[in-house]
């Protein structure tokens, strides 16, 4: 029997196979919210081998279907794509921000066009990662 499941649809239409551990990993990182630590989905994922979960990451961000918002010195975060994102190319107009008071993650939308250029260099991907207080934290204190 086939899932019949949005992100069934967006696997198949990606070309991959709807399997119950992938459906199973995009449903939790989608209802996290926002982006959600690699150890969090771990433990979450009771049951399935570091490999598989290592090998449905990797397929899952490979495809456009997910992206790592973070990289800290202890954790990678991972947050679900936009449909603007391909299997050739992510397409991400936003900050990954850190708040360094609740350790949460955020993939903050900006209207801004942010380039770099450098001379004799041909950037093909830019990331902006940014650290404070978010909103939350910022308004308690």
């Amino acid at each position: 029997m086939k899932e019949s499941t949005p992100f069934a649809t967006l696997l198949r239409d990606r070309k991959l196979k709807a399997t119950a551990t992938r459906i199973e990993v995009l449903s939790m990182i989608y209802a996290y919210k926002k982006p959600m630590p690699f150890s969090l989905i771990q433990k979450s994922l009771l049951g399935f081998d570091r490999v598989t979960l290592y090998r449905t990451i990797h397929v899952l961000s490979e495809n456009g279907i997910i992206h790592k918002a973070l990289m800290d010195e202890n954790e990678t975060y991972y947050a679900v794509c936009s449909s603007s994102c391909s299997t050739d190319h992510h397409h991400h107009k936003h900050i990954h921000f850190k708040c360094s008071a609740c350790n949460e993650v955020s993939c903050v939308q900006t209207d801004a066009s942010l380039q770099v250029s450098i001379p004799g260099y041909l950037t093909t991907h830019f990331e902006v990662e940014a650290s404070g207080l978010c909103a939350s934290c910022n308004i308690e204190g």
